[in-house]
């Protein structure tokens, strides 16, 4: 053997590690007419043991070609190889040696196209009369298989084409055995592949097709047809290649006795486009090309004319089949047939003249080959034997002893799960007092920054979708609240009832916030103590920070699916543990769920988006497999901020960026303070209730005070514990993951309270602490889990020797029960500094409230959408509030957080001056210019709020009374307890109304729409997948 002249390459290496010891067996015959050609790629992994089978073959070809499509080869290089061990030559030819060649094939479109390109420039003796062409990925399954091929060729030398049985890598399953023509210009191979080879198909010869890996051609035949069309790809070109033959009048053959073990690397998804090779746990989806050779198939055996109703036919079987398979969780083969019509348009010339080959190459009809048809009988026999099949592989096989372990194992732990929700809800409802009766019997839920609604699902919604709102005076462009959206799904739960679905997230929220933890620890350990004190901790966290006290509903709803959104991430790319013995699998619906619980949470807290932003990007980099799950993540969270996003960007300069860190609450400084730059520590003990820097040390020493102190302390002990986390080795990439998130959070917690949000009567309000230490404890919590240990249970159907382990096994257990106390310890201590806060009256903060407009006004109100009544509040005899109200109560979905950037930058918008200086001068003195101005400015009615004032003389309340009545335009029509309302009287009813062009033009902007739509197809998509749907394998 000589290979002096092979550049050293890759495929050279490969090449002399095959024939460095010669051939494979003494006795071999060479056939000097056959010339093997072995198509390369960059993959090399299969490479070595398909030459080295070819070059054991009983009967050895003259010639073997390699096409290199590598692109190391730069020109044609020949050798030749010598061995005793061959016997003669069957050409007749004296020197018994065989001939090496390598030919550069680089940017070969398919495997046909590499086998022309490398006859064309290889130097084939005169001799050659057939090709024996193979797949680097398909070695011959025996040593006879070419021995086979050319007897099958000696005894039918009119054959076309002869091919092969073509078998798994191992050799011992079937993946085909020829294929026949079926109705729909289809091909069917009536093998189910994957079944076991029991020689039960060797009985066929005749078919329609077969593969041309380990295929057998005269080398006549390939160059009379011009050889195969590469744009019907590797996936199609065989099915071509034999049709032109078959309908060309020559017989296409299969012989079971010879077979070739075929990994089919690039469908099964362990080959790139490109050829460079991937690995088995990261495998791609090979669905597009499939399809998309199929479609060529069928459209180039097609005649002209039914080509429209063709391509009609894919776009209806297209969107069909997009709903189906995102219902069977593989919404990327639904994507796929969804494109497939449009990709199809593209290619329409080049099909055109692929069947104008067909056709010129046809001299008879498949109607005449009735033979190498399959009939609907067949058909359906092979379908129900592939549905039996696909059915048998797709379940998990257990024992009754496994099946019964893992049934035990299951009531146990939704028996701690109920237990730990029971208990969280007595404690969260227990320290609601009377707030509790009266909002099961109907009261409105408010505080000092939660405003009661009067509005309905209809308005809700409107406003939810609508960039224009009226959380300052008489309407602006603004963004809408992204709460809203969260509150109008909930207000679909409770029937329309929108004040329904605030009370039900205010009481619903304790244990559904601490199942949501117990899901997420139960992806850290399977140890049901443990998880349930995570749970409690994350519940009564709530409860130490004020959350129900202040009634902060955003913030409840971000505790609530936090957890359980980075629960659903880790599942979805299989990094969670589970009972012995089933095994974690990664999930497209569970990334679906993902996406879906993350939408309320940023649109609760839109400053979430930041942090959860940069850990997506660190998880990117940390997750070892299944990225694409973490790709699919994201995208519904942004739709549904997309209006918050855009305004942030395009009047980045004039600070509208600071409306991510408000939410649906009014800014408050007596609960957020003023805009100040705070350390990790002052953000621990303001997440409390305390600031540090107001009132030195003394302010320390209060008892509340100290209490805050300690439930920083037990903060500072759970971060403590958190980083052992990242010195444990079984936990070392979840723990980083999930430090990286409470990095962020922590971050997030020290940079809101520097910015901006809004105004109240003390100044300027700073952003809040709370979501990005909600986030930071998350994933500190998160990482006390792991600390606890995997805690599986091992499933032994049979009593065994344990003794080795069962030391190790008690020291882990002693220590998962003292972090089990210690956590519940902490649990106790912030569940009792929470219902502390909540039994103070000067720290609770929240009401309930049945007050609202007199019937009258709201009357008024509901006769047009442009009809306003303003509310008035005298707090002194030189202070007004007031707001102007479209609903009975007024209103959560006006709170605008961009309205509050505004005001915050010391911007005031003119209505609103006019609107202050008007209630100013009625509260010195009756004023009959100032109801003019009122009701030029389209207002009916001012209804003058008592404020508990109305039985007191000379009160500020009286007094702007007196000057209403006083003044012209104006009529009492309600007088009551809870306060006055006046009509004004200066314009009929009928005239009466603010300016609603601006809403009307919002409405109508294409922009809305086009959002509206995208975020309902998007959500709507991504809640098909998250249905629970059918059985089978999940793909991305």
């Amino acid at each position: 053997m000589t290979l002096e002249t092979i550049a050293d390459t890759d495929v050279r290496r490969e090449l002399t590690a095959v024939l460095s010891g010669g051939l494979g067996r003494r006795g071999q015959d060479v056939d000097a007419s056959v010339v093997a050609v072995v198509t390369v790629e960059e993959d090399l992994r299969f490479f070595g043991e398909t030459m080295a089978a070819v070059f054991r073959q009983r009967v050895l070809p003259g010639t073997v070609v390699v096409a290199d499509c590598t692109g190391g080869t730069e020109r044609p290089l020949r050798s030749f190889v010598e061995a005793e061990g061959i016997r003669r030559s069957r050409s007749g030819d004296a020197a018994s040696r065989v001939q090496v060649q390598i030919v550069p094939v680089k940017g070969a479109a398919s495997f046909g196209d590499a086998v022309s390109r490398a006859i064309a420039q290889s130097a084939l003796p005169e001799a050659a009369e057939s090709l024996w062409l193979l797949h680097d990925d398909s070695r011959p399954a025996s040593d006879g298989c070419l021995e086979t091929l050319v007897e099958a060729h000696r005894n039918v030398p009119t054959a076309s084409v002869i091919g092969v049985k073509q078998l798994d890598w191992d050799g011992s399953v079937l993946h085909d055995v020829g294929g026949y023509a079926a109705s729909g210009h289809r091909v069917v191979s009536l093998v189910v592949d994957g079944e076991p080879d029991q020689e039960q198909y060797d009985g066929r010869q005749d078919v329609f097709c077969v593969s041309l890996a380990g295929a057998l051609v005269p080398l006549e035949v390939w160059r009379t047809m011009g050889g195969t069309t590469p744009w019907m790809t590797t996936f199609g070109e065989s099915r071509d290649f034999c049709r032109r033959a078959c309908l060309g009048g020559g017989r296409v053959l299969v012989v079971p006795r010879a077979a070739v073990a075929h990994r089919r690397a690039r469908l099964e998804g362990l080959r790139t486009r490109a050829g460079a090779p991937v690995q088995e746990d990261a495998a791609g989806n090979a669905y597009l090309a499939r399809i998309t050779a199929a479609w060529r198939y069928r459209i180039t055996d097609t005649a002209f004319a039914a080509w429209p109703a063709q391509w009609l036919a894919l776009l209806v079987h297209g969107l069909v089949m997009f709903f189906v398979l995102l219902f069977r969780k593989r919404p990327y083969e639904g994507a796929c047939e969804l494109a497939m019509p449009w990709r199809a348009l593209v290619n329409l010339p080049r099909a055109a003249k692929a069947r104008i080959r067909v056709g010129r190459q046809s001299s008879t009809t498949l109607g005449r080959l009735g033979a190498l048809t399959a009939n609907h009988t067949q058909i359906a026999r092979w379908k129900e034997r592939r549905r039996a099949f696909a059915s048998q592989r797709s379940v998990v096989l257990l024992s009754p002893l496994a099946k019964a372990h893992l049934r035990t194992r299951r009531r146990i732990r939704f028996a701690w799960a109920a237990a730990m929700a029971v208990v969280m809800t007595a404690c969260a409802w227990t320290s609601m007092g009377g707030t509790l009766p009266a909002l099961l019997s109907g009261a409105q839920l408010a505080s000092g920054r939660l405003v009661p609604t009067g509005a309905s699902l209809g308005q809700l919604w409107h406003a939810a979708t609508t960039s224009y709102g009226y959380g300052a005076g008489l309407g602006a462009a603004a963004p809408p609240s992204p709460f809203l959206l969260v509150l109008g799904v909930a207000s679909v739960v409770t029937l329309g009832h929108v004040q329904a679905a605030v009370t039900m997230i205010y009481l619903a929220a304790a244990p559904a916030a601490a199942l949501s933890f117990w899901a997420l620890a139960g992806i850290f350990t399977r140890s049901n103590p443990v998880r349930v004190a995570g749970g409690l901790m994350w519940g009564t966290l709530a409860m130490a920070v004020g959350l129900y006290r202040s009634a902060d509903v955003p913030m409840l709803v971000v505790m609530v699916f936090l957890p359980a959104a980075f629960a659903f991430t880790h599942r979805a790319v299989a990094m969670y543990l589970t009972e012995d013995p089933v095994r974690p699998v990664p999930s497209v619906q569970s990334a679906a769920l993902a996406a879906l619980c993350f939408i309320p949470v940023v649109d609760a807290e839109p400053q979430l988006i930041l942090p959860l932003a940069v850990t997506f990007l660190a998880f990117f980099v940390m997750v070892r497999r299944h990225r694409l799950m973490l790709l699919l993540i994201p995208l519904p969270a942004a739709f549904t901020l997309a209006p918050t996003l855009s305004a942030a960007v395009r009047r980045f300069g004039s600070g509208s960026w600071r409306q991510l860190f408000a939410d649906a609450l009014v800014p408050s400084s007596a609960a957020t303070g003023s805009p100040r730059a705070m350390s990790l520590t002052d953000v621990v003990l303001a997440a409390f209730g305390r600031d540090a820097g107001a009132g030195g040390l003394s302010g320390l020493l209060h008892v509340e005070a100290v209490s805050a102190l300690a439930m920083a302390v037990c903060v500072g002990l759970v971060v403590a514990v958190a980083v052992v986390a990242l010195l444990m080795p079984m936990t070392l990439r979840v723990s980083r993951m999930m430090w990286t998130a409470g990095a962020c959070g922590f971050l997030l917690a020290v940079l809101s309270p520097r910015v901006a949000v809004g105004v109240d009567v003390d100044g300027r309000v700073a952003g809040s602490v709370l979501p990005g230490f909600a986030l930071a404890m998350m994933a500190m919590l998160a990482c006390v889990c792991m600390v606890g240990g995997a805690a599986v249970r091992r499933f032994r159907p049979l009593a065994g020797p344990g003794a080795a382990t069962a030391s190790a096994g008690r020291w882990a257990s002693m220590g998962r029960s003292v972090l089990t106390v210690a956590m519940a310890v902490c649990a106790v201590a912030w569940g009792c500094f929470g219902l502390l806060r909540m039994a103070d009256a000067s720290s609770s903060d929240v009401r309930t409230t049945r007050a609202g407009l007199p019937m009258v006004a709201v009357d008024y109100l509901d006769q047009d959408p442009s009809h306003r009544v303003v509310a008035v509040s005298a707090r002194s005899s030189a202070v007004v509030e007031f707001t102007v109200m479209r609903t009975a109560r007024g209103e959560l979905v006006d709170v605008s957080p961009a309205s509050g950037v505004v005001a915050a930058s010391g911007t005031q918008d003119e209505e609103t001056e006019r609107i202050g200086a008007a209630l100013g001068r009625l509260l010195s003195n009756g004023d009959s210019s100032a109801i003019q101005d009122l009701s030029d400015l389209g207002l009916g009615g001012i209804y003058v709020v008592a404020d508990g004032e109305a039985m007191q003389a000379d009160s500020p309340y009286d007094a702007i009374v007196a000057n209403i009545t006083a003044s012209e335009g104006t009529q009492s029509v309600v007088s009551a307890r809870t306060g006055t309302y006046f009509r004004i009287t200066l314009r009929d009813v009928a005239s009466q109304g603010i300016d609603m062009t601006g809403e009307r033009s919002a409405s109508a902007s294409t922009w809305r729409g086009t959002w509206i739509w995208s975020l309902g197809v998007v959500v709507g998509l991504y809640c098909l997948v998250a249905v629970p749907g059918t059985r089978g394998r999940e793909r991305a």
